[in-house]
């Protein structure tokens, strides 16, 4: 007889193997998990969880806020928020070294705060500023490079989605994450300008200044940018003070980007229709992880495995910080290979007991996490941004698209460095909420 516990080792091999044939996540897990409990507990009682878990899923009033934080991101992607975005920065940084590049990372930072979905978010940038960067004789690789990290920013500053799936996982609280993104969000943005800064300084041919505007024009500009900063403000402080909730604040964001496009008359018959099919076919995707994920989830529980293996990361004879680093490793060289939303879904009902016995707080936890499904984006061979920017711009190709990223993920990872080294970046606004 075999012990639940081999069994559960068993059932993850299977998972990694199907993985690996590109058999999609929720099947993968749907089915490991059936047929594990099934082995384990008998074939009533896993008929029983098979019947229980999608309704009981998906009944949580939680769950709301993932269809309308993604309908808002269609809303302000059609209102055009995010390329008059990219227009003031434009207008106000285009004659500084790397004054484009700059004006993009501006462009990604503000359009994460209405997007909340990193591929969204690079796909959006790759159609509007790199075109215009290239035509302005910014280097190619460069301008690959600042939209596929700049894109994934979405998934950093709230509303973000990755920090919604990392909150349903855990269990925790949705609006302190939003608010602890903030600060990161901001850092993150502003090093990427520092490091397109230097190396245009250091080599000007990399991007060309364009004419420096006047001052009237650049003050004119500002008007483009009242939506984004609405929304952003309705949002977040919304949430901040309490006044709301994340759920609440999804569907006030949603409704409030459909009446910015009606009034700037960017929205029809067919804008609707796509806005609302994409949500439903992201959102469907998503929830059909979830629900996988929960079954997998009832499967290694009844084998304790994530237990067992709390206990042996807890007891190991090394400082807590060294398994940090570890993890942070793992997470690394899993996202060269699956997409993070699977790899959340499929480690962190491990992991996580085993950091809260540790210490760490869930809230700088989940910032981190979050911030490494931002690098797995970017990170060759099979980060999902490389791949968005390569279909979006005609004649673009992969190898420079992956040279261009380069210097950005070395950046990411002095990032990753500071935010484990200073936890209070992350913590101190969460600390301030009521």
């Amino acid at each position: 007889m075999m012990t639940p516990e081999m069994i559960g080792w068993i059932g993850i091999v299977v998972l990694v193997i199907l993985l690996l044939l590109r058999v999609p996540v929720a099947y993968v897990l749907t089915f490991v998990g059936l047929v594990g409990y099934w082995i384990i507990a008998g074939p009533q009682a896993a008929m029983k969880i098979a019947g229980m878990v999608p309704y009981s899923t998906m009944a949580n009033y939680t769950f709301s806020v993932v269809p309308l934080f993604l309908l808002m991101g269609y809303f302000a992607f059609h209102a055009g928020l995010a390329s008059d975005m990219f227009k003031t920065g434009k207008t106000w940084l285009g004659h500084i070294p790397g004054g484009l590049g700059h004006a993009t990372i501006m462009g990604g930072a503000a359009f994460g705060a209405v997007s909340g979905s990193g591929i969204a978010s690079t796909a959006t940038l790759a159609r509007i500023t790199a075109p215009e960067m290239i035509q302005n004789g910014v280097d190619k690789n460069l301008a690959y490079g600042v939209v596929a990290s700049a894109g994934p920013l979405a998934s950093m500053i709230p509303p973000s989605m990755m920090m919604v799936i990392y909150a349903i996982i855990t269990e925790t609280s949705i609006a302190k994450l939003f608010v602890a993104g903030i600060i990161p969000g901001l850092l993150i943005a502003a090093c990427y300008m520092v490091m397109v800064f230097v190396r245009v300084k250091i080599t000007p041919t990399l991007a060309p200044p364009i004419e420096k505007r006047p001052l009237n024009e650049r003050v004119k500009s500002l008007k483009y940018t009242w939506g984004i900063f609405i929304l952003a403000l309705v949002i977040i402080g919304g949430i901040y003070s309490g006044l709301f909730t994340p759920t609440e604040a999804g569907g006030i964001g949603a409704f409030a980007a459909f009446i910015m496009a009606l009034c700037l008359k960017r929205i029809n018959k067919e804008v609707m229709k796509d806005s609302l099919a994409e949500t439903l076919k992201t959102t469907s995707m998503v929830f059909l992880i979830v629900v996988g994920s929960m079954i997998f989830g009832y499967f290694l529980g009844i084998t304790r495995i994530p237990f067992m293996l709390s206990e042996v990361l807890t007891s190991l004879p090394v400082p807590p910080i060294v398994i940090i680093i570890g993890i942070v490793l793992m997470y690394l060289l899993l996202g060269m290979f699956i997409d993070m939303i699977s790899a959340m879904f499929l480690t962190l009902p491990i992991i996580f007991p085993a950091v809260l016995s540790l210490g760490y707080d869930p809230i700088w936890f989940g910032i981190l996490i979050v911030f490494l499904t931002e690098v797995a984006l970017v990170t060759p061979p099979l980060g999902l941004s490389l791949f968005v920017i390569k279909g979006a711009i005609p004649n673009s190709e992969l190898r420079d698209v992956i040279k261009g990223s380069i210097p950005f993920i070395v950046v990411d990872l002095i990032i990753l460095i500071i935010l484990i080294a200073f936890p209070q970046i992350t913590l101190f606004l969460p600390g301030q909420m009521k």
